[in-house]
Formats: C-alpha cells, structure tokens, sequence
C-alpha cells in the first residue's frame, strides 16, 4: 500500500480541514510547549499546526548536517518543555521512535504523536511501548476500507486485499509473492554491469529468504539473463542458487 497524505495540500480546503483537525487534537493533549516534524512529509501538517497555536516548531532531519546550524534540529527544545509531534503518518514505527529519540535526547518530553493517517501496520504499538501516545484523525480498518470503498476511493476487491494483508501481513506476502516472482525481478535492474535498483533482491534474501528454494530459481534466471546471476550469492542467498 502506498499512501501519500501530501497530496491534501493540492486541495487547499482539504488540507485546511486536515490541519484544524490536527490542530484540535493538539488542544485537547493539554499543556503542549512546542510542535515537532519529522523530515519531509510530517512538515506540511507540523509547521501550519504550530503556526496557527502559536506554538514554537523544531524541524527534525534524517540525517546531522555540519554546516549551518548543524545537528539534526532546526529550532531550540528547552530542557522539560512538551512536545506534540505531528506528522503525516505512522507505519511500522521506525521513522517515528526516532523522531522521538531525537527530541528526547535533547531534553524534551514526547508523549503525544498526532497523525493524519495510521496505517495500522505496528507503528501505534510500538510507539505506545515507549510511552506514547498515537492520536489518529483516521486509521486504515475495516471502517475507512468500508467508507473508502462506498465513496470510490477503492474498487471492493483492493479493499478485501487490503483487509487479508491487515489480517495476516506475512501470509499475505508469502501467497503474493509465491504467485508473482516477477515482482521482485521487475523491481531489478542493471547498468554497466551493476545493479542499480535492487529492492527486489533485498526482498528476496533479507526480507524472506525461507521463498529463495521456491522461487529463487526464477529470480536466479532472471539475474542469468542480465549478467548478474552471482548477485543472489553476493547478497546473502544460500550458495547451492
């Protein structure tokens, strides 16, 4: 599933409804000193949710610049102050423990993620284990697939897809993966005797390496024929490919 919440701000009414929303959870947390984002997407909700609160936002990078004003921040978290960190959506919950982290290890207090979306793939629960809370305006569940469906926002058989890989998400994976090998190899690609686009192998061999004896045959040829068969040996596979 791939679902891109920026896409509210090409409808100006949308994205406002978005943000007073946001900015209405905010409210109701309490005492909230300051607002942060995570770099990029969570900064179209974060920054407008502070600016209309009147509240002080930190910006928090991927990665520590050494130039300018350096670090991972942009803005000041003064030692104790609260923060409700806003953001676009929450998945698995990688990105977002650290998020928080980051803020923490400055000296600030994150007890609150405010979320346009959750995608209901662990993020909340994993949040939760570190003693924050997940406030989602929606939440994809049996109710948004019924909603989204009755307003054409699905066909009914993506929905009931969509409900299979929530029930079950490894299952579901093995059984699509089974059946479509030729997802990973498309998602292969070579140049000057390089790959350069390998997501499909990291699938394969790091993701779910226990399909490599069913359908690493066929990713193998595949490599055979762009002249990379050693690449699957290269990243971890088992030898015997």
């Amino acid at each position: 599933m791939y679902i891109d919440v920026r896409r509210l701000t090409t409808t100006p009414e949308g994205w406002s409804v978005a943000i007073s929303q946001l900015v209405r959870v905010v409210k109701g947390l309490g005492q909230v000193d300051a607002v942060s984002g995570g770099e990029l997407a969570d900064l179209f909700f974060s920054i407008p949710v502070a600016l209309k609160m009147g509240l002080p936002h930190v910006a928090i990078r991927k990665e520590a610049k050494s130039y300018g004003t350096g670090g991972r921040l942009v803005g000041e978290v003064r030692r104790g102050s609260r923060f409700a960190h806003v953001a676009d959506l929450v998945t698995s919950g990688t990105s977002s423990l650290d998020w928080v982290s980051v803020i923490r290890a400055a000296g600030g207090v994150v007890r609150d993620y405010v979320v346009v979306f959750d995608r209901n793939q662990g993020g909340r629960e994993a949040l939760e284990a570190e003693g924050v809370d997940v406030h989602a305006l929606l939440t994809l569940d049996e109710d948004f697939l019924s909603f989204a469906s009755g307003a054409g926002g699905f066909a009914w058989p993506e929905a009931e897809a969509v409900k299979k890989y929530l029930a079950d998400p490894e299952a579901w994976s093995h059984d699509f993966l089974t059946r479509n090998p030729s997802f990973l190899t498309n998602r292969i690609q070579a140049e000057g005797g390089k790959i350069t686009r390998s997501d499909g192998l990291e699938v394969l061999t790091k993701g779910y390496p226990e399909l490599i004896p069913e359908i690493g045959w066929f990713v193998e040829n595949r490599l055979k024929e762009i002249g990379l068969d050693e690449a699957l040996v290269r990243r971890g596979a088992r030898k015997d490919l």
